[in-house]
């Protein structure tokens, strides 16, 4: 569990996502002044505020995502563009890679890619081909969807409430013959292991029945901007309840 930064504020207007935008909320007085998310509790959906002014909001806008895809052919990496086209109206740059069966060698990886840097107005359609410049690299799986943190975006309601929220995603996995996953950087997401965001005991993390002895891995994660950087003291408060 990662407990919410301050009590919940009812939303005064409802934004858009496609571009920078304001919102106006009830009272937020006692939030932070700048760089920090805020959790929509009733569409469990997220937003970045840039700064505060009072009670108003300024929002950055929603250019990352998520792409399921198949027939993977191309070894993704983060860092790497990809394209609609050899001459894209529609990019994006990958941030993490998550594969879910098959491999590249193989030309049948499957998974799920989380983009940053949209361009364009549009997404990335089921059943394209996508390209990493002149090679098609996957085939896509589902069309694309807008968001942070691996959620969709959704349309806020003025009747919505919010939150500020934790910089942290939670995961968990267990160990094969005793050994944890090990990923290669700090920017290759472990494999199999799904994040979310978990900030109350109402929402928490559940681990299925573990055998004396067994262990269980924590992973957390940090998803920072571009054009961000990492606020200093973050802090994720974990409690645990056994059952």
């Amino acid at each position: 569990m990662i407990r919410p930064l301050t009590t919940c504020a009812a939303l005064s207007t409802a934004p858009s996502y496609a571009a920078p935008q304001t919102l106006n909320v009830a009272s937020a007085s006692t939030w932070p002044t700048r760089g920090f998310w805020i959790y929509n509790k009733t569409k469990r959906d997220f937003r970045y505020v840039d700064y505060r002014s009072g009670n108003t909001l300024y929002l950055k806008a929603i250019d990352w995502g998520v792409f399921a895809f198949r027939t993977g052919r191309v070894a993704l990496q983060p860092g790497m563009m990809l394209g609609n086209s050899t001459s894209p109206t529609i990019t994006a740059v990958i941030d993490q890679v998550h594969i879910t069966s098959g491999t590249w060698t193989g030309s049948d990886a499957t998974g799920i890619l989380i983009l940053k840097k949209y361009t364009g107005t549009s997404l990335f359609g089921s059943t394209s081909n996508i390209y990493f410049g002149s090679q098609i690299a996957i085939t896509g799986n589902s069309t694309s969807t807008r968001g942070f943190r691996g959620v969709q975006a959704l349309t806020w309601q003025s009747n919505d409430v919010i939150e500020p929220a934790s910089d942290l995603d939670l995961g968990v996995n267990l160990p094969v013959n005793n050994n944890f996953l090990d990923p290669p950087n700090d920017m290759t997401a472990p494999e199999g292991v799904t994040f979310s965001h978990h900030p109350s005991q109402e929402d928490s993390l559940i681990v299925e029945s573990l055998l004396g002895g067994d262990s269980v891995g924590i992973w957390l994660r940090q998803t920072i901007l571009d054009g961000t950087q990492a606020r200093e003291g973050i802090e994720g408060d974990i409690g645990f309840a056994w059952f």
